[in-house]
């Protein structure tokens, strides 16, 4: 008998790039709907099963689930602003809350969770992020990654009650194809190849992973990852003077000429955060007070532990950086082309 494999959050970066390889693999996934229009286009022309419901509503979960196999579960909400832990909170905590019950109800196999390397908190200056570290809401940065990090700890939790088998993958920051919303990284490099960014951070960097790798890596768990067990999904790291350096090669044109320090990417992400956005709720932020201590973090993390249980190999950081710009720049001129 086939088995059946549903897929949250199909609309998403990870979750559309998800739905097309397990189309490679002869899969046809039932996928969750509750945003038509980025759904459809981030999926369209791909082979699935469609059902009503959202992470927010357990008994669509529990109709959604049912004779489930497998559970991959993408869904997420992503912000870096401040101010918004309820309103994340409803995906990225109880509904994942709402996941596991609904698959408790449904006794699926396993489930497989999507979290982050922000669920994590900082790791310390120097430090390498491992999965030694844990989950931690308290050491986090951002608001997501409290709410990633709460999460994933009633996944956790859920295993060693015994009432389900499941496995979470932690990716770094996420470029690569298909990025249709498209990401904050996407909007900048199409902003660097326009001369429109002003500026860019003088200090830190950041651990980059290529969204075909963290697709990769969350079937690799579904496989052969042990439950109740986490894994990180890196491809490398990069300084933001490196990844200014890798953007002038792919675009041919030159940095900003101005590049700010902490101080100033600080005190520019409290005004842009108690001014503009305050005023413009509904516009997602280029940057806060988070995002600026985040890149001061300068965060380095290891796969080590995804590569030895899982057997993941990973793209290097050149190679993540072009296809992604590639990609963007491609999806940007087809969408011109169109208005």
């Amino acid at each position: 008998m086939e088995k059946k494999v549903v897929v949250t959050g199909a609309s998403g970066h990870v979750g559309n790039n998800l739905v097309r390889e397990l189309n490679k693999r002869g899969i046809k996934p039932r996928i969750l709907i509750h945003e038509e229009t980025t759904v459809r286009k981030a999926i369209e022309g791909l082979d699935f099963e469609e059902v009503k419901g959202d992470t927010r509503d357990l008994e669509s979960l529990k109709k959604a689930f049912e004779g489930a196999d497998l559970v991959y579960n993408c869904a997420a909400a992503i912000s870096i602003k401040c101010g918004v832990y309820d309103k994340i909170k409803t995906v990225n905590v109880d509904g994942v809350k709402n996941v596991v019950e609904a698959c408790i109800a449904n006794n699926v196999r396993r489930l497989v969770h999507v979290s982050s390397i922000e669920a994590l908190g900082d790791p310390g200056e120097g430090v390498v992020a491992t999965e030694e570290m844990g989950f931690n809401p308290d050491r986090a940065m951002l608001e997501y990654g409290i709410t990633k990090a709460e999460g994933s700890l009633i996944v956790q939790k859920a295993v060693k009650e015994g009432k389900i088998d499941a496995v979470t993958v932690c990716p770094v920051g996420i470029l690569g194809p298909n990025d249709f919303r498209p990401s904050q990284m996407g909007t900048m490099e199409m902003n660097f190849r326009k001369g429109k960014l002003p500026a860019y951070p003088a200090y830190g960097g950041f651990d980059w992973v290529d969204v075909r790798d963290v697709v990769e890596g969350i079937i690799l768990a579904g496989e052969k990852g042990k439950s109740g067990e986490f894994y990180l999904l890196t491809g490398g790291h990069v300084t933001n003077d490196e990844m200014m350096g890798i953007l002038e090669k792919l675009s041919g044109r030159k940095r900003p000429s101005v590049s700010l320090p902490y101080w100033l990417m600080y005190t520019a992400g409290f005004l842009a955060e108690n001014c503009f956005y305050r005023f413009f709720k509904n516009v997602e932020p280029v940057i806060t007070r988070g995002s600026a201590r985040i890149l001061k973090s300068d965060l380095h993390a290891s796969s080590e532990k995804a590569q030895k249980e899982l057997g993941m190999k990973f793209r290097n950081v050149e190679e993540i950086f072009r296809d992604h710009y590639n990609w963007m720049v491609e999806y940007t001129e087809k969408k011109a082309s169109k208005n």
